[in-house]
């Protein structure tokens, strides 16, 4: 995502019943006006790396580098 310090990203992670992960994560503006939000889950049960890279993927598809960067207030 190519955050800072003063970036608000969230994530939060959880092992569903079936063993596979589920990604939840969202990138606010300094404001709160303005967010983009993804939801996915692990296509296998081993590859945390694979979801955060689809979940990061979506964010940035919703325009999280222009929240990140402050271009929309």
């Amino acid at each position: 995502m190519r955050g800072h310090c003063n970036s608000p990203i969230a994530g939060y992670c959880t092992t569903e019943p079936d063993g596979r992960l589920g990604l939840r994560a969202m990138v606010f503006s300094r404001g709160g006006s303005k967010c983009a939000h993804a939801r996915l889950w692990s296509e296998t049960r081993n590859d945390p790396g694979a979801l955060g890279s689809r979940v990061a993927a979506e964010l940035l598809r919703q325009g999280a580098r222009d929240i990140i960067d402050g271009i929309l207030h």
